[in-house]
């Protein structure tokens, strides 16, 4: 199986938090790979709310954000059906945020950051301002079933043996890790052919001359 650059970035933070207690979300965010992008993304009373950072996404309506949370989703669910990983709904899990640095609220609906930034997630009023009071993020909002996140943020899960070896191998299959380990063999016998037909050449050469 082939898997883009981003999306190997993603297992492999998947990989090295899935112990079973921490949840997608908390995986994505300690890896920061959203945050990387210019995303956050803020789970709250079963709606998703997601901020693209103005520096990185210069139009409200352009997709390249949204674009990479519809390929997580899309990533999970393949990992899933796979068996690659399992949730685990009965352990919960205390994180609601993704590429938020240090959210905590302040009043009902409305949080603050460790760059004292200001988010609303109030009715007909999201948003989120910079410490200037300027607009800092694009907002956008939606229900679980126009974007299905609940899955990150409110199980843990578990890594199944075969993606930590695919991880482990830098995504090689077992195929082709074979087909190398062939490969190698075949031109080391090549290499100790060349090596003693050389050695018995010099040899022969040396033998007329005595």
């Amino acid at each position: 199986m082939t898997f883009k650059k981003i999306e190997k970035e993603i297992i492999k933070a998947i990989v090295k938090y899935g112990d079973g207690k921490c949840s997608l979300a908390e995986a994505l965010d300690k890896g920061k790979l959203l945050e990387k992008k210019g995303i956050a993304i803020i789970h709250e009373n079963e709606r998703n709310y997601v901020f693209l950072d103005k520096s990185f996404y210069d139009d409200f309506f352009a997709n390249d954000g949204l674009g990479h949370i519809a390929e997580l989703i899309a990533l999970k669910d393949l990992l899933i059906k796979m068996r690659l990983i399992v949730l685990i709904p009965y352990v919960s899990t205390s994180s609601h945020s993704i590429g938020v640095n240090g959210l905590r609220g302040v009043k009902p609906y409305v949080y603050t950051t460790n760059y004292n930034e200001i988010i609303c997630l109030a009715d007909r009023n999201v948003n989120w301002l910079d410490k200037y009071q300027q607009q800092k993020r694009w907002p956008y909002e939606f229900s679980e079933k126009e974007m299905p996140l609940a899955h990150f943020f409110n199980c843990s899960y578990s890594v199944s043996q075969e993606l930590r070896d695919l991880v482990k191998h830098h995504f090689k299959t077992e195929e082709e890790i074979r087909f190398k380990k062939q490969q190698r063999l075949t031109w080391v016998s090549i290499i100790v052919a060349v090596i003693i037909g050389l050695a018995s050449l010099i040899i022969g050469v040396i033998g007329l001359y005595k």
